[in-house]
């Protein structure tokens, strides 16, 4: 290695580009993308009509329980769309490559931990988004405490106007 050469740097020269591969994706990332609660549903519906890579826009409505005997055991998760039909987490899962969660309230811990132990053994990639919260930095710490343990990603966006270019980003 040179001194004063980065490996990215290296790694951009004519000589490495040789082993890129320039074509694109045999098909696109299949994103997920879950509002945990009404102002980040709100948020994400403002930007669903809009192009993107076979993205998903879905709402959480609540746990499904195993049994009434074992009302503890969460199984799967109930999901909404935009025409109110309704999805199994599970089932979405198992389809996707990526999991966004978006929320905008502290209330959402058992949603986030549902949604990441539902992830976790498949090996999907979950990003959470929290929309920066107006009631300030204790409500903020509250939802980074619920997120934090079930995203590998977690992003506190500045406006609601960045939950488009994040997802952009991701390729969503």
């Amino acid at each position: 290695m040179q001194p004063g050469r980065s490996e990215s740097a290296m790694m951009t020269s004519a000589e490495q580009a040789r082993f890129r591969i320039d074509r694109p994706n045999a098909r696109p990332r299949a994103t997920c993308v879950i509002a945990l609660d009404e102002r980040s549903a709100a948020a994400l519906a403002a930007i669903s009509n809009r192009s993107w890579n076979a993205a998903r826009f879905l709402r959480y409505v609540g746990a499904r329980k195993a049994s009434a005997h074992l009302p503890s055991l969460t199984i799967d998760a109930v999901l909404r769309d935009a025409d109110g039909n309704e999805v199994s987490l599970a089932k979405e899962v198992s389809g996707a490559d990526a999991i966004v969660m978006v929320a905008a309230t502290p209330g959402v811990s058992e949603a986030a931990e549902i949604i990441g132990n539902a992830c976790a053994p498949c090996g999907i990639a979950v990003t959470g988004m929290l929309l920066d919260p107006a009631a300030g930095e204790g409500v903020l710490g509250r939802m980074l405490s619920a997120m934090r343990p079930h995203t590998s990603m977690l992003v506190v966006s500045s406006s609601e106007d960045y939950v488009a270019e994040m997802l952009a980003a991701l390729r969503a």
